[in-house]
């Protein structure tokens, strides 16, 4: 049951002339699994967002730490005015924006980090594995027994401190390393300025959303799903709350547009 101040809060965005609709996928949209590839969303939260994007001066958009391919193919919105950004920023399906493209140093740098994390992860216990981006290389944990992740996490961030240039994000049982700079938060400003928004709503789970929360003004609709120091304004337990956010959100934005 969704508590009376978020109502209030959803009640106040929708009634914006202009607005975005934004929500993590994994932890939010997809509750988190041990195999990221079998990660599916939960039933009527892709139509939501389909739903939303159809609407009058009303934009809709999944950001995630995930690839843009693989987001997209996750979520089946290819053909869809829903926007997806991935890398954390660093990729989006906007007309103007895709992968970065990197400089022959950047891509050195990426392919001496890979073969620094490759060699090791070879050292480490069993679940541990790498996951590479155009941009970055990413550390997986979530198959690790909870002391054994902790340590590889450790020893990760070990790797990336040795290099000069480089963005990390620590965020639930994952360490990513970029070599370009890129954030929810800046990819979500960006895409607000360019559609004109005048209220936003983002849902996230991890620490790397915290950076989307804290770009947002205080009269935006923020929600922290699940545990954890946030700097959203609300907090719902799990995913599925989180759908249902997304539904009243729908809902009422239906009804606010006619």
């Amino acid at each position: 049951m969704i508590a009376d101040d978020l109502r209030a809060a959803v009640e106040a965005l929708v009634a914006h002339d202009r607005v975005l609709v934004a929500t993590d996928f994994d932890g939010v949209m997809a509750p988190l699994v041990l195999d990221p590839s079998t990660s599916r969303p939960l039933p009527g939260t892709v139509e939501d967002l389909r739903r939303l994007a159809a609407m009058p001066d009303t934009y809709a958009a999944v950001v995630s730490g995930r690839d843009l391919a693989t987001l997209t193919e996750l979520t089946g919105l290819a053909d869809s005015d829903v926007t997806r950004i991935g890398s954390h920023g660093g990729e989006s399906s906007a007309a103007d924006q895709g992968a970065p493209e990197l400089t022959d140093a950047q891509r050195e740098h990426l392919a001496r980090l890979v073969s620094e994390l490759e060699e090791l992860c070879a050292s480490l216990p069993e679940g541990v594995y790498l996951e590479s981006k155009p941009a970055a290389v990413v550390v997986h944990t979530r198959r690790m027994a909870e002391d054994d992740a902790q340590a590889a996490e450790e020893a990760a961030l070990q790797v990336a401190a040795r290099h000069t240039h480089l963005s990390v994000l620590h965020g639930k049982q994952v360490v990513e390393m970029s070599v370009v700079e890129a954030d929810k938060g800046s990819a979500l400003e960006v895409l607000r300025d360019a559609v004109g928004a005048q209220g936003v709503a983002y849902l996230g789970d991890d620490v790397t959303d915290e950076h989307a929360f804290e770009c947002l003004g205080a009269d935006d609709l923020t929600v922290k799903v699940g545990a954890g120091d946030t700097a959203a304004r609300f907090r719902v337990d799990g995913p599925q709350d989180a759908a249902e956010v997304l539904a009243l959100v729908a809902e009422l934005r239906a009804a606010a547009t006619g």
